[in-house]
């Protein structure tokens, strides 16, 4: 309430001052309707009847060429609040105003096209927002970013990389990360087709885009993997260390699977050994953890397990290391154990496992665009003793 207040009362002194002026050469013209909007709209502000204020200063604002400016902002305000049917009414008001500047129309069509992107009406948003940006107005660059935005929630990938490309040409920001995970989309959409060849061709452009894309590597090595060719899978796989490592964790099933269908246990052991030897998760000690029981039995993988818990606390880690004491006890401490090792799964399971680094949004499946933020890439494994 004082926040409207404080935005009409400036309202009504320039529309006060602008009918006095008025008034001064013409008394007969603007002084009925002008004055009885003004001293109306005064009055509902002292009583508390925004609603009926904010009409009042409406019709006489529809007179009054010296207020565009608050208008949208009061248009601005409505849409803040949620009243996305009063901004969308003010703004479009304000258009048919016929003195318009180019500058103030190319202004009120933007904002109006952020009324239409609030209420989700994507395709009037984006009419008007073509229109602008054909135009080269100053809004070209917040326009391109909510068409990429529009066209990112349609999933029209390839008009959202024309629009970033455009957007990188005409600000000189890069849009690298969002051009690579665009193509990324193409690419499972292509191959959900069975158009493989062109799946690889847009994964090919998303790592030429962006040579740190993560996604485009994991989806690489995936697509590699169902076609039987492990080693290039492997080569995909293996790249997202370099990338982006918080996610090699998301990889290493896979990356497992591929040596074991290589008949290549040792050259796993090898690698394994190699990452822990290059920044350990919880993901890769419980990797190395298994060859270890594989090779020497359970009493060692647990002896292995706690040395690096001690260095590295994990839920997922201890769970582990219950389940390699299990079969060495019987009696109550089997049931003790047991009843421990369900405690920390109902713990694992109540607790996300991935964070977006930008807005903290969390979750227990991976999203490659975050559903708060909408940023790329930001969500990713939680570090921790409740994560990696």
């Amino acid at each position: 309430m004082l926040e409207l207040i404080c935005l009409l009362l400036p309202i009504a002194a320039v529309s006060g001052w602008y009918i006095g002026r008025r008034s001064d050469s013409d008394p007969e013209s603007l002084k009925g309707k002008l004055s009885a909007d003004y001293y109306a709209g005064l009055n509902f502000l002292l009583n508390e009847q925004t609603d009926k204020a904010v009409d009042a200063f409406i019709r006489m604002l529809d007179e009054s060429p010296d207020t565009v400016e608050t208008t949208i902002a009061l248009g601005n305000f409505f849409r803040r609040r949620g009243e996305v049917d009063r901004a969308i009414r003010i703004h479009q008001n304000l258009l048919s105003k016929s003195q318009l500047t180019s500058k103030q129309r190319s202004h009120i069509l933007f904002e109006l096209a952020q009324d239409y992107l609030r209420a989700g009406v994507l395709d009037r948003a984006e009419s008007l927002l073509l229109e602008l940006t054909n135009s080269f107005t100053e809004d070209l660059e917040n326009s391109l970013r909510h068409l990429m935005d529009i066209y990112e929630r349609e999933k029209e990938w390839e008009k959202a990389i024309e629009v970033a490309k455009r957007l990188e040409a005409s600000s000189g920001q890069g849009c690298a990360r969002e051009i690579a995970h665009y193509y990324c989309e193409l690419a499972e959409a292509s191959w959900s087709k069975g158009k493989i060849r062109i799946a690889f061709a847009h994964l090919k452009q998303a790592l030429s885009s962006d040579k740190h894309c993560a996604r485009a590597s994991l989806i690489e090595g995936n697509f590699y993997k169902k076609l039987d060719k492990y080693k290039q899978a492997l080569r995909a796989y293996q790249r997202i260390e370099y990338q982006d490592i918080a996610f090699l964790p998301e990889a290493l099933l896979m990356i497992t699977e591929c040596y074991e269908r290589l008949e290549d246990k040792e050259a796993l052991g090898e690698y394994l050994h190699y990452l822990m030897q290059n920044g350990p998760s919880i993901s890769i000690v419980l990797a190395n953890a298994q060859q270890v029981k594989e090779k020497q039995g359970k009493e060692h993988a647990a002896a292995f397990l706690t040395r690096h818990m001690h260095q590295y606390p994990s839920m997922r880690g201890l769970k582990h290391l219950i389940e390699f004491h299990l079969g060495r006890v019987m009696g109550e401490v089997r049931n003790e154990l047991l009843m421990l090792k369900s405690l920390v799964e109902q713990l694992i399971e109540k607790k996300p496992v991935y964070r977006c680094s930008s807005c903290g949004f969390s979750s227990r499946s991976l999203h490659w665009q975050c559903p708060s933020c909408r940023e790329w890439a930001g969500v990713k494994p939680i570090q921790g003793i409740e994560g990696e």
